[in-house]
């Protein structure tokens, strides 16, 4: 893919920049160690739960898979956070004969 779909692209982008400011503002970084991990899927599961009134214990396999990838993708630079999220935003975006010739490659 030497050119780039551009509607993949900005969704791509409008995803890393989401998610760089969800990193930001929970305060994530690559090497957070378990103990804050833990703590920080507690209190967003009982953030979950207070606005839907189940137990926060039901969240809590949510809220691990979410600060997973944020801890994940908190480790990447800026074109490895955009590459990412292009490669997950380009089959939605794409034509055709750009999925085409993206799977022509494999082969």
């Amino acid at each position: 893919m030497n050119e780039k779909n551009q509607q993949a692209l900005a969704v791509a982008y409008r995803r890393a920049l989401a998610k760089s400011n969800k990193i930001k503002e929970l305060e994530i970084t690559a090497d957070n160690d378990e103990e804050g991990i833990e703590g920080l899927i507690k209190f967003l599961a009982e953030k979950k739960a207070e606005d839907t009134g189940k137990p926060w214990t039901e969240f809590v396999k949510g809220q691990r898979w979410y600060v997973e990838d944020l801890v994940k993708f908190a480790g990447l630079d800026a074109q490895e956070r955009l590459d990412y999220e292009y490669a997950q935003a380009f089959p939605d975006t794409a034509t055709e004969d750009e999925l085409l010739t993206s799977l022509e490659k494999l082969i």
